[in-house]
């Protein structure tokens, strides 16, 4: 099993959209997602940057995990490239493209 949450297994099954800068991204990881900002778009790769994200409720541990988002002006841009599958991918990892989610899994 790739991912280690139910939710995640199904972002990384979802449909490619295609990027434009200022789109929504997230990057799949084993239980925790990442949002990010689509920045750049070349040929076979976009340049993406870590977003803001601030917790808006104080579940902390329990419940849903709502989040606000907005860029951060001073992260670095980083790489992400096109694969065969047609999917992006940033350091082995899967990033989708057209919504951001933040998450993060206090399990581990």
């Amino acid at each position: 099993m790739k991912y280690g949450t139910l939710t995640n297994l199904i972002y990384a099954d979802s449909q490619l959209t295609l990027p434009k800068v200022g789109d929504g991204a997230t990057l799949i990881l084993w239980s925790d997602r990442r949002a990010y900002t689509v920045t750049s778009v070349e040929r076979k790769c976009i340049f993406v940057t870590r977003d803001l994200a601030e917790r808006l409720e104080l579940n902390f541990e329990k419940g849903l995990q709502e989040y606000s988002y907005k860029p951060d002006p001073e992260a670095v841009p980083e790489k992400a490239t096109l694969r065969k599958d047609g999917n992006y991918y940033l350091g082995g990892h899967l990033l989708k493209i057209g919504f951001r989610d933040e998450f993060y899994d206090y399990s581990f």
